[in-house]
């Protein structure tokens, strides 16, 4: 694959999923159920094509990996003089994170370790057609022991750690797995988050095994096994929140609906990236091991 743009996506977040509409669509089936019967409604002949195309403009039509992305990136631009030689996507899901670091860093190895079977093989298989070579993808659970030490300069975590019961072995393995310098970056929701609208007071995630973190808490559990937190922003504030939960009404109506309104509402989000906010439905931290 002729990699173009210096190496980043042609446009947004998940552009390069523009064929696979299907494995995004499973994605929603895994957010919440009220997805389950809008999704099957999608249709799979004509649209599919219209759906390719918008995807290829638009990357993927859900505001909250977009948001996500934002802070991604800019997690990465504050770290000046960053030469990984390899990093790690801790919960690698379908790749996205790994392509952009891998199109960021072609020289760098970088490692995906994902439990779903399903995303992984998506994932072994999408990347071995794209003929990007700088990527490895394997089975690896972040709670368990792991062989080595001092192995990676950088670990991506994003909003993994809502999923796992015994979260503080996962921060301890990455501490372990870290070189000295190295840095980890997470991304996670919040506790006791504050809606707009009603619908979404009991909004939950299937496999969430917890509702979120408090950000001071996760904070101090990074701190007690040793890492030194080098910022803590709240993600998802009043734009970004508001931007989410417009976009979701409309997906839990129709995607066709929610596809003509993304646009408007990715500029309302954008205006997150750039706001301070002082509380948000989620965190992320970028901490670094001394």
């Amino acid at each position: 694959m002729k990699r173009v743009a210096c190496g980043l996506f042609l446009t947004m977040f998940g552009s390069i999923y523009t064929n696979h509409s299907e494995i995004l669509l499973d994605s929603f089936h895994d957010m919440n159920t009220k997805y389950h019967d809008v999704s099957s409604n999608v249709p799979i002949t004509f649209m599919k094509g219209l759906q390719a195309l918008y995807i290829r403009i638009f990357g993927i039509p859900e505001i909250g990996f977009q948001v996500r992305g934002m802070y991604f990136r800019k997690a990465l631009r504050t770290i000046t003089n960053f030469k990984p030689t390899k990093i790690l996507d801790a919960g690698c899901g379908i790749g996205s994170y790994v392509y952009y670091v891998a199109m960021l860093y072609p020289n760098t190895r970088i490692d995906g370790w994902e439990i779903d079977r399903k995303k992984l093989a998506f994932a072994k298989n999408f990347f071995k057609d794209l003929r990007i070579n700088n990527v490895h993808f394997t089975y690896g659970d972040i709670t368990k022991k792991q062989e080595g030490s001092n192995v990676y300069d950088f670990i991506m975590t994003i909003d993994v750690l809502e999923h796992i019961k015994d979260y503080r072995k996962a921060l301890k393995n990455f501490y372990t797995l870290l070189k000295s310098g190295g840095y980890v970056y997470i991304h996670t929701p919040q506790i006791h988050q504050k809606r707009f609208f009603s619908q979404f007071k009991s909004w939950e995630h299937i496999d969430h095994v917890r509702e979120g973190f408090e950000p001071k808490k996760l904070s101090a559990d990074l701190e007690k096994i040793g890492f030194k937190v080098i910022s803590l922003e709240h993600t998802f504030g009043f734009f970004g929140s508001l931007a989410w939960e417009l976009n979701h009404l409309l997906l839990s109506k129709s995607f066709v609906l929610a596809g003509l309104a993304f646009p408007i509402l990715y500029i309302l989000a954008l205006m997150d990236r750039y706001t301070h906010n002082y509380r948000g439905l989620a965190a992320s931290y970028l901490a670094q091991k001394p």
